[in-house]
């Protein structure tokens, strides 16, 4: 028989007991959930508005959503490197 798959209330008691999650006191999922979002968001206004007085329209949104995308490994990277100097001290 095929095992059902977990209801929320235990994937919720599966991420609130995980001690991957204790990091930064406990504030670790909404770094993850809420923070890098955005973050993410206010690069790619300030980008956007900084490009929309020199640059067409389309290229603007082209370069935004480039410079938004390539900004995201280095947010998450920061986010570990963090994360980690945390873990140590």
């Amino acid at each position: 028989m095929a095992k059902a798959k977990p209801g929320l209330d235990e994937m919720v008691d599966r991420v609130i007991d995980n001690p991957a999650y204790d990091m930064f006191g406990g504030y670790h999922l909404f770094l993850r959930r809420v923070t890098i979002p955005i973050i993410l968001i206010l690069i790619a206004l300030m980008v956007y508005t900084y490009l929309s007085g020199y640059l067409s329209d389309d290229l603007t949104l082209i370069l935004t959503a480039l410079v938004t995308g390539l900004s995201v490994g280095p947010i998450l990277g920061l986010e570990r490197f963090f994360g980690e100097r945390r873990l140590r001290s």
